[in-house]
Formats: structure tokens, C-alpha cells, sequence
């Protein structure tokens, strides 16, 4: 599990900045979305589970005057167009646009996964981002500077801890690449673009996993837990909160002369 609780930073301010959110179910999307209002934000946020969304949305915002929302699949161009189009009309502008949304529905390796069914994890966590984008443009030009962040992987770049997830690592690292060519691509409109890539990370996905694992091998909670963060440099593992914050700073103008670059944030997960 994390370090413990710590006092909210105040250091990023994202102020009079207008952030869309896609993913924004339990865990880093609730974490960020979070973090953006903390910061000062007004938010768009966006889900493929409705009933989930509305309740995260009544819990963070509960005068919904700084917050919009609406049931989204990022594969459909119907449901990009309608997010952006969200933004504009309640608050008139965009000035970053959040990528959480992703599936990791198909498991295994070469040999033993189904390659068939990975172009529905790329149809979701390729194609849709970079739809989203796309449609996202041209109100984020309209910025002086705005920014696009990537939520990325360790799975991009090493299957670290984790059992073999092929397709999921394979479109990690497909939109790693593709930050690249959109930061070149974008840059002169002013839009900065880059991927936060977390690792093993604590929060609801994670304990649950964690819970069924001790569970099977018939060994407390903590047993689990400390076979995976003994093995990061850091020996704990980050969680939700922490790589919300980082997404943050990446909205914020403190990041004004940064792109097309990938952080990780794992706790020594990938150098360890």
C-alpha cells in the first residue's frame, strides 16, 4: 500500500483552465478529476459507464458549477465530437485534454493470447485517443498554450511485474510513439503533448487484484502487497493520487516548455 496520508499540494494551479477528462470511473480517473478541481479547474468529464460517472461527478462537484459530464466510448467519433462539444458550450473553451480511457481486456502473450482480439484493445486505446485528439484540435489551438496528456504504462517499454498483457503493452507503446509524432505535429499550434506512465499503482483496480491474489494463496493482504513493492527501487507502491498530481502538472502552465516527452511514475518500477 502507498506511504499514508499526506496534505493536498497546492503547488500546481490550474486556474480559469478548462480540462476534458476521458476514463473517469473509480481509481486515476476520479483521481484526476480530483486533482484538476482542487487545482482550480473546470472540468468535462467522461465515461463509458453512466451510472458511475454521474455518481463521481455528484461526489467531487456536488453543485455541478465547475463540472460537465456525459456517458462516452472514445471508439465512437459521434461520442468524441459530443465531449468537445461539451466543453465549448458550457464553458467556452478547451485548454487540455486528459486521456485515462483504456481497456486491458485481453491477456496473454504471443503464444498463449488471442491475437485476433487485439485490434479491439488498439480500436480503443490507439484509435480512440487519437480520435479524440483529433476532434480536440482545433479548440485547443484556439489557446495560447494547451496541452494533451497521455496516461501510458511500464507495459510500453517492460512487462516489469506484471504476467504477460501483450496487446495492452503493444498499444501503450504504440501511443508512446505516437506522442512523438504529435508533439512535432502540434507543437506550432501551441498544443504540448505528453504520457504519464504509471506502473503497479494502489487504488480500487489494484485492490481488488491484490485481494483475490491473497485470497488464492490463502495469505493476508499485506503478504501480497509486499512481494510487489519490495521489488521497486522506492520499496512502496504510488498510488492513484500520485500520478494524478503529475497529469496535473502537465495541464498546468508550469509544464508550458515541455512535450513529447514520457514520465514515469512507479517508484523505481522500470529501473529496478
Amino acid at each position: 500500500m502507498p506511504a499514508g496520508p499526506r496534505e493536498a499540494s497546492t503547488a500546481v494551479t490550474l486556474s480559469d483552465k478548462v480540462i476534458l477528462i476521458s476514463g473517469v470511473g473509480p481509481g486515476l480517473g476520479r483521481a484526476t478529476a480530483r486533482a484538476a478541481l482542487e487545482a482550480g479547474a473546470r472540468v468535462v468529464l467522461g465515461d463509458l459507464r453512466g451510472d458511475s460517472l454521474t455518481g463521481i461527478a455528484g461526489e467531487l462537484d456536488p453543485s455541478g458549477a465547475r463540472t460537465a459530464y456525459l456517458q462516452a466510448d472514445i471508439s465512437l467519433p459521434s461520442d468524441c465530437r459530443a465531449l468537445v462539444d461539451m466543453a465549448r458550450d458550457r464553458f467556452g473553451k478547451l485548454d487540455a485534454l486528459v486521456h485515462v480511457a483504456a481497456t486491458d481486456s485481453v491477456f496473454g502473450g504471443l503464444m498463449d493470447g488471442n491475437l485476433e482480439e487485439l485490434s479491439a484493445v488498439m480500436e480503443v486505446n490507439l484509435r480512440g485517443t487519437l480520435e479524440l485528439t483529433r476532434v480536440a484540435v482545433p479548440l485547443l489551438r484556439e489557446r495560447a498554450t494547451s496541452s494533451v496528456v497521455m496516461v501510458g504504462s511500464t507495459a510500453s517499454v517492460r512487462q516489469g511485474l506484471s504476467a504477460g498483457n501483450l496487446a495492452y503493452g503493444a498499444s501503450k507503446g504504440a501511443l508512446v510513439t505516437a506522442v512523438h509524432h504529435l508533439a512535432s505535429e502540434l507543437g506550432p499550434l501551441g498544443i504540448r503533448v505528453n504520457t504519464v506512465a504509471p506502473g503497479w499503482k494502489w487504488g480500487p483496480v489494484l485492490e481488488r487484484y491484490m485481494r483475490a491474489e491473497a485470497e488464492r494463496a490463502a495469505v493476508e493482504l499485506d503478504v501480497i502487497v509486499e512481494s510487489v513493492s519490495s521489488k521497486l527501487a522506492l520499496r512502496r507502491l504510488p498510488d492513484d493520487d500520485d500520478v494524478a498530481a503529475v497529469i496535473a502538472f502537465f495541464c498546468s502552465d508550469g509544464a508550458r516548455s515541455i512535450t513529447g516527452q514520457t514520465l514515469f511514475v512507479d517508484c523505481g518500477e522500470i529501473w529496478h
